[in-house]
């Protein structure tokens, strides 16, 4: 075991829910019903305008009703691997229904991972993509499930089911290199396979891959987009900022200083952002709508 999954396990006199306290667990809670609350008026808004209720979710809906009754896919560039089509099955649903099932699913992942933090750093964490998380939530997007997904696999790392979790993260390109990364950085500073979980996680990237070379709906133009913007699309950096945790526990850098830099963080996302939607207004109706 390692210094930072000892110094994990140590009791903390703050626990009460968790290692958050229960202000805390309830503040960061209600803030994600407040940001539901505030996209369902904002959606409302715009319906009476003539535009589909649902902000980014409706894509997704679209998306997935498309696939499977023959429409045409990939219209937004969202879903690049057919897996996730399957996997999203119930967004056959009406809408409704597809879209309460949505934000249950978001905000009992973002309980789950508010219920296993463990240490400061990870609390910090938290804080320096909270913004990002709202802002996400707000436009009931799915970037945020891949990050709680990321989450959620390094802390049940050990459970040899554990990688099933991959499967809400796998969906774009990005997201799969960012796991790499996160793994590449367990595998140096813990210098251990964990067999356990391997088969599970064999079992999962096959059938990624399976889905990648069978996904023809993948259009050149999409894939050249993902890849230009590899590391220029603000939703990105939730899942990148994963590893960059790993990292950090692993090293054990000081508190003060991991503060900082979360702090820095979350600044630099927010100046991103601005920038991309000042730079070019025909990316806007994708971020507000």
């Amino acid at each position: 075991m390692s210094n930072h999954d000892i110094q994990s396990s140590k009791p903390s006199n703050k626990k009460i829910q968790g290692y958050l306290s229960k202000k805390v667990l309830l503040i960061l809670l209600g803030g994600m019903i407040i940001t539901f609350i505030i996209g369902i008026i904002t959606s409302v808004v715009r319906l009476y305008n003539g535009i589909p209720f649902g902000h980014d979710f409706r894509y997704y809906y679209r998306e997935v009703n498309a696939f499977w009754t023959g429409g045409e896919i990939y219209q937004a560039g969202f879903f690049y691997l057919n897996y996730f089509y399957f996997l999203s099955a119930w967004m056959l649903l009406p809408l409704y229904i597809s879209f309460t099932i949505h934000l249950l699913i978001t905000f009992l992942m973002f309980f789950l991972i508010l219920k296993n933090i463990k240490n400061d750093y990870q609390e910090w964490w938290i804080y320096g993509n909270i913004l990002m998380v709202y802002w996400w939530g707000m436009l009931f997007n799915t970037n945020m499930w891949i990050a709680f997904a990321f989450f959620m696999f390094q802390k049940y790392r050990d459970k040899w089911y554990s990688p099933l979790v991959l499967f809400l993260a796998f969906f774009k390109f990005t997201s799969i290199l960012a796991f790499g990364l996160l793994y590449l950085i367990n595998l140096i500073f813990e210098r251990e396979i964990r067999w356990k979980q391997l088969p599970v996680l064999i079992g999962v990237i096959g059938v990624v891959a399976i889905s990648y070379l069978t996904s023809s709906g993948i259009n050149e133009s999409a894939i050249a987009y993902e890849d230009l913007l590899i590391f220029l699309q603000v939703p990105h950096y939730i899942w990148w900022s994963v590893p960059i945790l790993a990292f950090i526990e692993y090293k054990e850098y000081a508190i003060d200083n991991v503060k900082k830099f979360w702090m820095v963080f979350c600044i630099f996302e927010i100046i991103l952002c601005v920038i991309w939607l000042a730079f070019n207004a025909s990316l806007l109706e994708t971020f507000i709508s």
